[in-house]
């Protein structure tokens, strides 16, 4: 007697990412993404274009993730960077100092991944962040600070729409050296000439 066809499998959609860019999307961060795994805070690389000074460990990393969860969605709102597709964490973008009064907040952004480096998706982490911002949050400017010693992150800014504000001379030591600081922003004007899709028209309904 012949063998009965399997049964069909019920397969669940996924569900469709409410921050996401053309490549990346974005996810509330959990303490895991700090606090589990590989301690990125830690790797020399990182550091020295996060401005780090020296490395963190497991302690301060906590007390990092337990700051971030109590903040969240009041002054910052931090996301950890997946591929579209996948949920496991390859950076993370954050507002953080949330003026709502003047309508401000100061962005960040790291790939930890390092082999996901130079491929464009900090810019399109960064494209998905500021949507949020001023599509949501109803922000008037978002800006940031850019180490003299990191053009790669300089050219991923300009592309994003981002524009320079002022140059803090010699403001920062590192590394037995001076060097200048530039602080950068996208105000509300900006961002409506950008000639790009928003983060809600490539997420779907």
């Amino acid at each position: 007697m012949p063998e009965s066809p399997p049964e069909p499998q019920e397969t669940v959609a996924r569900p469709l990412p409410m921050l996401r860019g053309e490549r990346v999307w974005l996810r509330a961060a959990v303490k895991a993404d700090i606090t589990v795994g590989p301690n990125w805070v830690a790797d020399a690389e990182i550091g020295h274009f996060l401005g780090m000074k020296m490395p963190v460990g497991e302690d301060g990393a906590q007390e990092y993730a337990q700051m971030m969860a109590s903040q969240q969605g009041k002054t910052m709102f931090s996301f950890s960077i997946c591929l579209l597709g996948e949920d496991r964490a390859i950076g993370n973008v954050t507002l953080r100092g949330l003026e709502r009064e003047n309508g401000s907040a100061e962005l960040s952004i790291v790939i930890f991944d390092k082999s996901r480096l130079g491929r464009g998706l900090g810019t399109d982490a960064l494209n998905c962040l500021v949507d949020f911002g001023m599509g949501e949050l109803r922000l008037e400017r978002i800006y940031l600070h850019v180490f003299d010693y990191n053009p790669r992150a300089r050219r991923s800014y300009d592309k994003a729409g981002f524009k320079t504000d002022a140059v803090l001379r010699r403001s920062r030591f590192h590394r037995g050296a001076f060097h200048d600081v530039q602080l950068m922003s996208i105000i509300r004007d900006d961002w409506l000439a950008l000639d790009r899709p928003r983060s809600w028209e490539l997420a779907g309904p």
